[in-house]
């Protein structure tokens, strides 16, 4: 039996055994096992030369009788080329005795049993082959198969290591090596494990691939490109070469190609949730956003648990203005992933922004759980003296004031939204304000000296505040929205 290709993940396995490469293998074997079937013999009247006789009846044909393993392979055949695992599985139970101790036969079905999810009957099956041929190679990374797609890490390491002692170049072993540095961000032992798989198998196109995607995250972005579109040209269905290939051509800005290439992906994959992701990301690049929203709507219908398409949501749904969406996908992101800070951030910004203070100074307040930062506790003591509560506000206001360094600007700040209003006080601040050379910094500063104004009711001298900050080029700093909006009042 040819050796098989095995791929790396149970998922592909159930792909390949679909395909029949494996029963394809098999067959062909069988086909060729026994050809030394003597032919039919013709009646001796015929061999006489009295064909002529009208006498003489016509002998019957015989046909040659298939040998059971040719008979067993053809059926198993059939059953997969319909997709039917199970009954390609219960096939074995009629299995001819003289076929019981073929190891190629119950190495199939062990292949079987994986792509059937029943990973502890592959290795029962597998370990049984190994008692009587301890080296059987392809038993082994049934095994190590197995053990992965189940999930119990101490019996894939051990039969990972056991594969790698007796075949240390065994092409499939050094690729589950690599894959499980890639899946946990090892890079370049990955690269390393998926160098040796092609050195034993130069062509194998999974260890071509998990080099890309390491070459990719190594910063070899020429490498990366190069083997995607090598692979492309010979496996035309590589889906994951066009999504890894769409990723380089997003960071050249080509958004138009990376989203043809990942909505290709999906057409061969179409419960890949990663592919979804992307591909919101490509079309929100170009200003798609109805799109980009509908692709990760597909992400939470895969898998409602991850924050990532909520958060993706919730921006989209902020850039277009409909925040009452973008405040049911902030709330999702807090749920799903309670310690995403940025979430409350931007779920308190826009509730301050709605007026509805309480649930606006809770997720400023919660935001500062995780991120101890002074602005929180601001915008929070804020949200009080928007509400006519004043007291409240200059307690949570004391409070900030003694996280700070005394000698600070943000002290000078923070304790101006305290004290009674003192013109000497105001021009102390403006100058240092004006001094600090971190722009950020004094776009922050900034704001808050129109937020102050805008509580006590100066709002022409607030919206100048605004203003300024609202000049600013690229600001990076979330009150930079609160400016816009006071601009716009």
């Amino acid at each position: 039996m040819k050796k098989r290709q095995i791929f790396f993940a149970f998922a592909v396995i159930c792909a390949a055994v679909l395909n029949s490469c494996a029963v394809t293998d098999y067959i062909s074997k069988l086909f060729n096992k026994d050809k030394n079937v003597p032919p039919v013999e013709a009646p001796q009247e015929q061999k006489e030369g009295k064909q002529n006789n009208p006498e003489i009846q016509k002998p019957v044909e015989q046909k040659e009788k298939e040998p059971d393993n040719v008979v067993f392979a053809r059926k198993l055949q059939e059953l997969l080329n319909k997709g039917d695992l199970k009954g390609a599985i219960a096939l074995y139970d009629d299995l001819p005795k003289k076929l019981q101790k073929d190891e190629d036969l119950q190495i199939l079905l062990a292949s079987l049993y994986i792509s059937d999810g029943q990973y502890d009957k592959a290795i029962e099956v597998a370990r049984k082959i190994l008692e009587k041929n301890p080296d059987n190679v392809d038993a082994l990374e049934i095994i190590t198969i197995a053990a992965r797609a189940k999930g119990n890490k101490a019996e894939y390491k051990a039969a990972a290591n056991d594969l790698l002692a007796k075949y240390p170049d065994n092409a499939q072993a050094n690729i589950m090596v690599g894959d499980e540095y890639l899946g946990n961000a090892k890079y370049k032992m990955a690269l390393q494990s998926y160098a040796k798989a092609l050195k034993t198998e130069p062509e194998n196109y999974d260890a071509k691939y998990g080099y890309a995607v390491c070459s990719y995250y190594t910063d070899d972005v020429k490498t990366a490109k190069q083997i995607s579109l090598e692979l492309l040209e010979k496996e035309p269905d590589n889906d994951g070469a066009m999504s890894l290939l769409a990723k380089i051509y997003s960071e050249e800005n080509k958004y138009a190609q990376a989203v043809e290439l990942v909505t290709k992906a999906i057409e061969i994959n179409p419960y890949n949730y990663n592919y979804y992701l992307e591909l919101g990301l490509y079309q929100n690049a170009r200003g798609q956003r109805k799109q980009a929203i509908a692709a990760w709507d597909k992400c939470i219908e895969i898998d409602s648990t991850y924050f990532l398409p909520f958060a993706y949501r919730a921006g989209c749904y902020d850039e277009m203005n409909d925040y009452e969406n973008a405040l049911y996908n902030y709330k999702k992101v807090i749920q799903t992933n309670p310690e995403y800070f940025y979430a409350y951030e931007s779920a308190g910004v826009l509730e301050f922004h709605l007026g509805n203070y309480d649930s606006a100074r809770e997720y400023f307040l919660t935001a500062n759980k995780y991120y101890d930062n002074w602005c929180y506790k601001l915008l929070a003591a804020a949200c009080y003296f928007k509400q006519g509560k004043t007291l409240d506000a200059k307690k949570l206001v004391q409070q900030t004031m003694k996280t700070l360094a005394r000698d600070s600007t943000e002290y000078l700040l923070v304790r101006f939204f305290n004290d009674s209003f003192s013109r000497n006080a105001e021009v102390t601040l403006t100058q240092r304000i004006q001094k600090e050379d971190d722009s950020t910094k004094r776009g922050k500063m900034l704001f808050y000296l129109g937020l102050y104004y805008e509580i006590n009711g100066f709002d022409e001298l607030a919206k100048e505040y605004y203003t300024k900050v609202a000049k600013m080029q690229a600001p990076m700093f979330f009150e930079y929205r609160f400016a816009e909006w006071g601009v716009q009042k």
